[in-house]
């Protein structure tokens, strides 16, 4: 396997992964959370949730970047470039999301604003490769 098939497989997993988990906890699990009764109760389901999910998150954020950064540096496409810069956008809004998530005087609607952008963004991830 030549090094730009092993980072595009690399950029590939990490943002399936990624956008599978983001859209999974944006979709299912805050729903959960709301059925799951009063205020409290709610952020105790919706923290234990994403908690779980964090590490593997990490780790697929860690890939889609070192895949798309590797395939970049050795092809020098457009649609790496395009793929690259969606892939650091994600990231910023999941880490920003998670900051949001954390304090109590954040509105609801602005933290689940953020958590939907984070799998478009991510689709666009994904489309950027299949271009090929």
């Amino acid at each position: 396997m030549d090094r730009a098939t092993a980072f595009r497989a690399l950029r590939d997993l990490g943002a399936a992964a990624w956008f599978g988990g983001s859209l999974m906890g944006v979709s299912g699990l805050n729903a959960a959370a709301d059925a799951a009764g009063g205020p409290a109760d709610r952020q105790r389901v919706a923290t234990a949730g994403w908690s779980a999910w964090t590490p593997f998150a990490r780790a697929a954020l860690a890939a889609t970047l070192a895949g798309g950064i590797g395939q970049l540096a050795v092809r020098r496409g457009d649609d790496d470039a395009v793929g690259v810069g969606l892939a650091v956008a994600a990231a910023g809004l999941t880490a920003g999301t998670a900051v949001l998530g954390a304090r109590d005087d954040t509105p609801q609607p602005a933290i689940r604003v953020a958590e939907w952008a984070v799998p478009v963004l991510l689709a666009g991830v994904i489309l950027s490769g299949a271009r090929r």
